[in-house]
C-alpha cells in the first residue's frame, strides 16, 4: 500500500470518527458541596404525627347510646361532637360508670379523646362529669 493510500484511509477514518466524539459532550460536572444546612420545613408542611394526639372537649351531654357505646356532647359554640367509649375509658362523676351516663343527659362533661386520622373516629379516653351546682 502506498503512503497516499494510508493517508487517505487515515483521513477517512478520522472524518467518520470525529462526529461520534463530538456528540458525547463534555463529562458531567460534579455538584459542589452545599454551603448551608437545609432549612427545616414550616410547621404546616411537616408530616402529621403518626400517634393520635390526646385532645379535650367540654360541653353538655346531650345523648348517650349504650348499645353503640357512644355519647354526644354539645359544645359552647353549639357544635355536637360524637365520641365512642369502650371498657378502657375512664369515667368519673357518674354512678355505675358508663351505665350511669344515660341518666346524666344535660350534665356538663369534659371528654378527653383521641382521633383516628383515617376514619375521623373520636374515642373517649376519659369522661369527667362535672357535679351539678
Amino acid at each position: 500500500m502506498s503512503k497516499s493510500s494510508i493517508a487517505s484511509a487515515l483521513t477517512l477514518t478520522l472524518a467518520l470518527a470525529l462526529p461520534a466524539f463530538a456528540q458525547t459532550g463534555p463529562p458531567p460536572a460534579q455538584n459542589p458541596p452545599p454551603t448551608a444546612a437545609p432549612e427545616r420545613q414550616a410547621p404546616d408542611r411537616q408530616a402529621p404525627a403518626r400517634a393520635a394526639q390526646p385532645t379535650m372537649v367540654s360541653g353538655e351531654l346531650v345523648n348517650v347510646d349504650s348499645t353503640a357505646k357512644s355519647i354526644t356532647v354539645k359544645t359552647a359554640d353549639d357544635n355536637e361532637v360524637k365520641f365512642l367509649y369502650n371498657d378502657k375509658t375512664d369515667i368519673s362523676g357518674a354512678k355505675d360508670g358508663a351505665a350511669g351516663l344515660a341518666t346524666l343527659t344535660d350534665a356538663k362533661v369534659t371528654v378527653h379523646f383521641t382521633e383516628d386520622a383515617q376514619s375521623k373516629t373520636k374515642t373517649a379516653t376519659r369522661i369527667i362529669v362535672e357535679p351539678k351546682k
